[in-house]
């Protein structure tokens, strides 16, 4: 769904930020023009990664204010994997599909909570686009299951992302429970070792 797609790139982005952000239109028309040219969710996500590690690595760290400081690393990254969607010269996006499901089906095995979801990865078929929706779904899945799975965890996670946050008095409460949930599903995903299910 799309407006899953819009909401994981603004969490996504107000986590990296640290603090509860809303999105200008101009940001809203970025990820618009992204969705409708079929970039990946993964992969506009760590494009944002990658421009908030290189900002954090330099001498002068900017303010990143707004998705269009990212505008570009995307274009880049999405260039650099396009021939996953289109085939490279050695194998077809379907069989190098099976194979990352694969891998990533044993990753999941390790995991007491990922380990019912194994099976479940690896039957994914069809095109790259459907697979990677199917894996959206599934990941959505498996750390709601990781959340219920520690409630005594999950409100000490919670009660670090409201400290490191400060005051959000002035953040409407949409926006601040995006980003707590951001942050929580983060924080989840490392304590339990669990992978990001996606073939990019």
């Amino acid at each position: 769904m799309a407006t899953d797609y819009f909401n994981e790139i603004e969490t996504h982005f107000a986590m990296r930020r640290g603090t509860p952000f809303i999105l200008s239109a101009k940001d809203w028309a970025l990820m618009k023009k992204w969705h409708g040219e079929g970039v990946p969710l993964p992969v506009v996500l760590e494009a944002i990664d990658a421009v908030f590690e290189k900002n954090e690595t330099s001498g002068r760290r900017k303010v990143i204010s707004s998705l269009s400081y990212c505008r570009h690393a995307v274009k880049e990254l999405w260039e650099d994997r396009k021939n996953l969607y289109v085939g490279g010269e050695e194998t077809t996006p379907e069989l190098a599909a099976a194979e990352i499901l694969a891998t990533l089906a044993q990753r999941l095995e390790t995991s007491e909570i990922g380990a019912p979801f194994a099976a479940r990865v690896r039957a994914l078929t069809g095109t790259v686009p459907k697979i990677e929706q199917q894996l959206l779904d599934l990941e959505r899945e498996l750390l709601d299951a990781a959340i219920a799975s520690a409630p005594g965890e999950v409100e000490a996670m919670r009660a670090e992302i409201g400290a490191a946050l400060g005051d959000t008095s002035r953040i409407d409460e949409k926006t601040l429970a995006r980003t707590m949930e951001a942050n929580l599903r983060r924080l989840v995903r490392e304590r339990f070792e669990l992978p990001r299910l996606t073939l990019f």
